[in-house]
């Protein structure tokens, strides 16, 4: 698998060249506290390679084949891993998360995933930033000319020569459940910009 790992690090590392990638912060500014980043699991192709390198980020991985595959790739990009998942031992996951925040770390989710349904938030993200008090930072994928795969997510592939933006939107704030209902339209709408 280490093999595998490096052969899509360097092949993805080789298309992002053809590509503009760049990162743009939108909202986020001088916050300098651990941020919960959200992003569909569609845009994630390059986020490997624009991400706020100022901050020590792990991303949630599943424990299962791909993720772990996956795991290895972001790692040669400097990205670190949480393991679980919201679909295998979820509260795992979630107090490995929290653990993770309390020690400074930000932690990057894809709400919609492992599996779906697209572009629907899961409500233990907004779980995660109540009880941390860490703002979800929603992540938008822009991008110039692209393609879709036909995976559940329609994972977006951009087209060589196309610009690449990820876009990091204002910090929000979870600080009563009462919100979550109205927080996750909103986040959801942002994230929705991502094409």
């Amino acid at each position: 698998m280490k093999i595998e790992a490096h052969l899509i690090y360097m092949a993805l590392k080789g298309y992002a060249k053809t590509c503009k990638v760049s990162l743009i912060n939108e909202g986020l500014n001088d916050y300098n506290k651990p941020v919960i980043f959200a992003f569909w699991h569609e845009v994630i192709l390059f986020t490997p390679i624009a991400y706020d390198k100022t901050r020590q980020i792990k991303i949630l991985q599943s424990t299962h084949k791909d993720g772990v595959l996956a795991s290895m790739v972001i790692n040669k990009f400097g990205l670190k891993t949480v393991w679980g998942s919201s679909n295998r031992e979820p509260l795992k996951a979630f107090r490995s998360m929290l653990n993770e925040i309390k020690k400074g770390y930000s932690i990057g989710i894809t709400p919609d995933g492992p599996k779906g349904p697209p572009r629907k938030l899961k409500k233990g993200i907004l779980e995660l930033a109540y009880l941390t008090k860490a703002p979800i930072v929603p992540v938008v994928g822009r991008f110039s000319s692209y393609f879709r795969i036909n995976s559940w997510d329609r994972m977006i592939i951009p087209k060589p020569f196309s610009t690449v933006k990820y876009i990091l939107k204002k910090p929000i704030f979870i600080l009563k459940k009462e919100e979550f209902k109205d927080k996750a339209a909103q986040i959801e709408g942002i994230l929705n910009e991502s094409g």
